[in-house]
């Protein structure tokens, strides 16, 4: 067990400090955004940042929790999951950067998007740390859609929207499960 261990350390021991920057990273730039959004109304100004955080979201997580089940070419679901989380993360750091200037926050999500789609084809057929830091940072956004939309559900029952209600929740449930399975993957392909 002990010389497992060490061996396993000189060869990943660097990629962990890495893996724990990029999660700290992306939980907080996507708990940050998720929150921002939270309480908005479509009334508002800022709803159409709010349809283009959510789409990268959920494209994000479903890509990512897709990529572990392989019903479509590796490639193309680390293309989308690396795309849309680069996307975010770009949006996030070019927004705060700029002093919330949506122009550069857009600019960012179309930087990264680029940059996100290139990593994330090419690391899709990797394994290691690349790998695993895609499907982490698509696992965050799976929970970010979950959370997100999981806060609507007690809203629809207290209106008594039941059938939104139970879409809302069947979509949380679908999220979460996707989480669980991204970041399942992340751990095990950090482990190779």
């Amino acid at each position: 067990m002990g010389q497992n261990y060490r061996r396993f350390l000189r060869r990943q021991g660097w990629s962990i400090p890495v893996l724990v920057a990029i999660a700290l990273f992306a939980f907080h730039a996507i708990s940050t955004l998720v929150f921002s959004v939270l309480g908005l109304a479509p009334s508002s100004p800022q709803w159409g940042l709010t349809i283009i955080l959510g789409s990268f979201l959920a494209f994000a997580g479903a890509a990512a929790g897709l990529h572990t089940l392989k019903p479509f070419p590796l490639r193309l679901t680390g293309l989308i999951s690396g795309m849309s989380s680069l996307a975010i993360l770009g949006f996030y750091s070019f927004g705060q950067l700029s002093g919330q200037n949506p122009k550069w926050a857009v600019v960012g999500a179309v930087v990264g998007a680029i940059i996100g789609a290139g990593f994330g084809f090419w690391a899709a057929r990797q394994s290691g740390i690349w790998q695993s830091a895609i499907a982490l940072c698509g696992g965050l956004c799976a929970y970010g859609v979950a959370f997100g939309v999981g806060t609507w559900v007690p809203a629809a029952i207290k209106v008594g929207r039941w059938d939104i209600a139970l879409v809302l929740g069947l979509l949380t449930g679908l999220y979460l499960w996707f989480t669980r399975r991204a970041l399942g993957w992340a751990y095990r392909q950090f482990l190779t």
